[in-house]
């Protein structure tokens, strides 16, 4: 606890001083669609994958139709999808909903023999809470558990209601990869969602996917500071025919 506390305190939770100047826009976080959108059925965006990566080089989402798992890692777009397979998508394709940026880090440790619970627990205790953070992990899994739904279709239903017949669940076991997420703040609840969120990619792109749980026998852990972040609504029809009034916290904690 002592080496992350160290780590974290001269990285990420240091404030900058009224002098400093603006910070560079890639250290903001740019997003496509809100999250309420797509917990509420709006599963298609205009938004392509070049353009996507023109914002950020790190990062999570999904594509339209909510067609699998979305991973961004070192400016690469990969594509997680229901039976476990991974491809590389092309820059034409396009996505319902992303959050990128560009990731360096502000603070890295080294982590051992520890549950992704456990270390978001961790986290949480020097973290400050009102800030936005990516992160970045890289280690030997052993286990991993992850999903990636298979595609909808027209008339799409709510997120709810797809996953529970389209989510389909990987037991990974002593696996090599990269872990791609974010922490972000409770008063983000709507657009984006609020905690912990990360997707998984095998170093070999066999297998991967939105992740529930791990054990990790050694990870490294990359934490850059978000100072801000840019919403651009979904600009699909859709996106203005779908009523967000409706409270839908209770849906994504069941989902996520």
């Amino acid at each position: 606890m002592l080496t992350i506390t160290t780590y974290l305190l001269q990285g990420c939770s240091q404030k900058q001083s009224a002098e400093t100047a603006k910070p560079p826009v890639s250290d903001f976080m740019y997003q496509y669609s809100i999250i309420d959108a797509l917990l509420a059925g709006v599963f298609d965006g205009n938004l392509t994958l070049g353009q996507l990566k023109t914002k950020g080089d790190f990062g999570i989402g999904t594509f339209n139709r909510v067609d699998g798992e979305l991973i961004v890692d070192q400016g690469n777009v990969y594509k997680i999808r229901y039976d476990g397979s991974i491809q590389e998508v092309p820059d034409t394709d396009s996505t319902s909903i992303a959050f990128v940026k560009f990731f360096k880090a502000d603070s890295t440790f080294i982590i051992k023999n520890i549950t992704l619970d456990e270390l978001e627990k961790k986290l949480l205790a020097v973290l400050p809470a009102n800030e936005m953070y990516a992160i970045r992990m890289k280690g030997h899994f052993e286990k991993l558990t992850s999903r990636a739904p298979g595609a909808a279709r027209k008339p799409y239903p709510s997120l709810k209601d797809h996953l529970a017949k389209q989510q389909h669940l990987f037991n990974l076991s002593n696996t090599d990869g990269v872990v791609a997420g974010f922490l972000l703040p409770g008063y983000i609840a709507k657009v984006n969602v609020p905690g912990f969120h990360f997707h998984y990619l095998a170093n070999d792109h066999k297998s991967g996917g939105h992740i529930f749980d791990f054990t990790a026998t050694e990870l490294t852990v990359e934490i850059d500071k978000i100072q801000g972040y840019t919403v651009e609504l979904n600009t699909h029809a859709d996106f203005d025919k779908v009523g967000l009034e409706k409270d839908r916290q209770e849906e994504l904690k069941k989902i996520e």
